[in-house]
């Protein structure tokens, strides 16, 4: 028998301490944490999907992190709060800061998900 396949887990990211403003309804505040929740969780879905695509080309096999090579795929991370260069924090440190290198893998990934969903949106589904 052939072991159940565990689902794909996204990194996580935190959802950054908000001050509530004076006068913010509960729920504008419970609609505001759900907006939060929402992108930090979108920010991790993309990290992964980066994540997938340097396991993809390998980039583990030469990656500074000792885990990424251990464990043969990317697992590598920067700073969540280090926006110094655009989306640094969702592309993995095994991928040079060059913006031609990532927008080109950017492009490989938004390729692979609008292939990915084309079906669904030919069906109809939402």
């Amino acid at each position: 028998m052939k072991p159940a396949e565990k689902p794909w887990q996204h990194p996580v990211f935190r959802i950054p301490r908000m001050e509530r403003e004076a006068g913010c309804t509960d729920a504008q505040w419970a609609c505001v944490m759900r907006d939060q929740e929402r992108h930090a969780e979108a920010k991790g879905i993309y990290l992964g999907l980066f994540q997938l695509l340097c396991g993809h080309l390998g980039h583990f096999r030469k990656c500074p992190r000792g885990g990424c090579r251990r464990l043969g795929k990317c697992v590598g991370r920067r700073a969540e709060d280090d926006w110094s260069f655009a989306f640094r924090p969702l592309i993995p440190p095994c991928v040079p800061l060059e913006e031609e290198v990532v927008e080109a893998m950017r492009a490989e990934i938004r390729a692979e998900v609008n292939r990915l969903v084309a079906p669904g949106e030919a069906r109809g589904d939402a």
